[in-house]
């Protein structure tokens, strides 16, 4: 029999490849870089999908665009009727059609493509345990403009009027409540005022949050494209966040109904959405309209064009942008060549901001005589220069 002598070259052979394994095994770790530190590191601002889910279906969805530099942040609201041509499925329907619980993908490339915008994270909770997170931290505060009642599972429920105390079943009852005869801002409203109640207390209670126990409730209530270590350090940024100062945002649009299904399609083919996103982001990040965007300013809008509805329509885009119109009417004459945008309080960057919106350049001083009766920070009178969108040559 022939005997078999041990090669030691071979011992070395094996140590190379093992060394050559852990070193690239740590390379690989140095490079995996942490997301959200990696974007506060990098001071560059955050698109994050936050939904409330309800029976497999999202209740609320909000886009978070957030600016570590400043803490800066706003909600853009997206209902889940929003009508969309859906490559993935071939057809028109609402954007929530293409919800799976258990692969949000192909609903994260539908909110892509409607903002125009790169959604780098998704948090996704169920309204279970949404409420759940409520009790753990003590409740939360919201305000309720008007008193709401909901018949569920057997039982009348209801919620007061006012500042509310709410623990997680009365905020179960907030969520779901509908009512037809309210306005759809009110709906919006409620929706992302859900976020931003639960950041706010735990912004209010970051020191318990950061608590092992309390985090790992946290984490085990939540589903996210983040590790345990990345929405740990995401909700240490929710702390911080200044939600004093955050920005309302919501997509308008025309309701149609398709194959019985109503629908809204969002205003200008979208491309609304898409200026409302652009808009909002330059303003985090730009000092100067973030200082000008603290300030709450209201808006009168008069159509001197003889156009019927060009004032609503108008109004409808600067509520997507957020601000709040007091009035809409029509201006004395209805022949005006060209838009202006007044102002009172000779504030020329906030009134660029606003003429901004509809690109107007026309910017002067208004007297009470302009004004259609409500006394408001802008008057904006449309011209004949004005398409519905924005202003042309």
């Amino acid at each position: 029999m022939r005997k078999t002598t041990f090669n030691p070259s071979l011992i070395l052979l094996a140590f190379m490849v093992a060394l050559v394994a852990v070193f690239g095994a740590y390379m690989v770790s140095l490079l995996r870089v942490e997301p959200i530190q990696k974007a506060i590191d990098d001071d560059t601002p955050m698109n994050i999908a936050l939904i409330i889910e309800d029976a497999g279906k999202p209740l609320s969805t909000q886009l978070l665009m957030y600016y570590p530099g400043n803490a800066r942040g706003a909600l853009l609201d997206i209902p889940s009727e929003t009508g969309l041509i859906i490559r993935s499925i071939n057809r028109v329907d609402r954007i929530d059609a293409v919800y799976d619980p258990t692969d949000l993908k192909p609903f994260m490339d539908e909110l892509a493509g409607l903002t125009g915008v790169g959604i780098d994270h998704y948090v996704v909770l169920s309204l279970d345990a949404y409420s759940e997170l409520v009790d753990i931290l003590d409740g939360v505060t919201i305000f309720v403009p008007n008193r709401i009642r909901l018949d569920h599972e057997g039982r009348r429920d209801a919620v007061p009027s006012g500042l509310v105390a709410m623990d997680g079943a009365k905020v179960a009852i907030y969520a779901r409540y509908r009512d037809a005869d309210r306005l759809e801002a009110e709906l919006v409203q409620r929706r992302q005022v859900l976020f931003q109640a639960l950041l706010r207390r735990m912004g209010e209670r970051s020191a318990y949050v950061a608590h092992p126990e309390v985090r790992r409730a946290l984490l085990e209530r939540a589903r996210s494209d983040l590790k345990p270590d990345s929405l740990t350090r995401l909700v240490a940024e929710f702390a911080r966040m200044d939600l004093d100062r955050i920005v309302f945002q919501r997509v308008t649009g025309t309701y149609r109904s398709v194959e019985g299904v109503e629908l809204l399609f969002p205003a200008w083919d979208g491309q609304l959405v898409k200026d409302i996103v652009k808009q909002t982001l330059n303003a985090l990040l730009n000092a100067e309209a973030t200082a000008v965007e603290d300030k709450v300013f209201t808006i009168e809008i008069l159509n001197g064009t003889g156009q019927r509805g060009l004032a609503q329509r108008t109004a409808e885009i600067y509520a997507s942008f957020g601000y709040e119109v007091v009035s809409v009417g029509n201006a004395d004459r209805q022949d005006l060549a060209k838009t202006q945008v007044l102002h009172y309080f000779n504030d020329e960057a906030a009134a660029s901001m606003v003429a901004g919106i509809i690109r107007c350049s026309n910017l002067g001083q208004a007297t009470f005589a302009q004004a259609g009766g409500a006394r408001a920070d802008f008057v904006i009178i449309l011209g004949r220069d004005f398409n519905g969108r924005y202003c042309v040559e």
